[in-house]
């Protein structure tokens, strides 16, 4: 969408047009007392000239009124576009924030994993010490390869279909720890999302 002006511009032209709305207002309602008060004193003075005055104030109220009408108006419809351009930004911030979450998660289990890998690593050099030959387990380069996203989303599915921790590590043959890492961190995001 292109966005001819600012929201901070609409909200400034907003109120500029409620401020003349309420001057005139202001004004409408000192001419109509004024009248109203010629139109007592005459009309105790002379009757008919207070009757004259007062369909004077009703008409001079009447022309007052259609001109506030064209700029109640554009206030409505300035307020309603401003309203608009506020939930658009919200659903993008909205889907900003589901896109971060899924990041954070990722790097998550990034960081797991290579603390695994580094746990390994070290009770390699430990066995290496004491074996002559040092051989890389399999496990950890077919792991290595796997699109964290997919097993994201796959945790985070099997959770929402209602199966348990237990249960989603046998079947993606996952470390627990990463698992139970996916699901609180969704939850977390999720409450997040609602306290906002």
């Amino acid at each position: 969408m292109i966005q001819l002006f600012s929201i901070e511009f609409w909200f400034v032209v907003q109120l500029i047009i409620d401020l003349f709305i309420v001057l005139l207002f202001l004004i409408f309602i000192k001419r109509v007392g004024k009248l109203r008060f010629d139109g007592q004193y005459q009309e105790n003075q002379k009757g008919r000239q207070g009757k004259i005055k007062q369909e004077i104030a009703e008409k001079a109220a009447d022309d007052i009124i259609e001109m506030l009408e064209p700029f109640v108006k554009e206030s409505k419809l300035t307020a309603d576009s401003f309203d608009r351009q506020i939930k658009e930004k919200r659903k993008l911030i909205g889907e900003l924030n589901e896109s971060l979450d899924s990041r954070i998660i990722s790097i998550n289990l990034l960081i797991s994993r290579a603390e695994a890998i580094k746990e390994d690593l070290r009770n390699l050099k430990l066995q290496a010490v004491s074996q002559p030959v040092l051989q890389m387990p399999s496990q950890h380069e077919s792991n290595l390869s796997d699109n964290v996203l997919d097993q994201q989303n796959s945790i985070i599915d099997m959770y929402n279909n209602g199966l348990d921790v237990d249960t989603i590590v046998s079947k993606l043959s996952m470390p627990k720890g990463e698992v139970k890492l996916v699901i609180d961190l969704k939850k977390k995001f999720k409450a997040m999302e609602q306290n906002e």
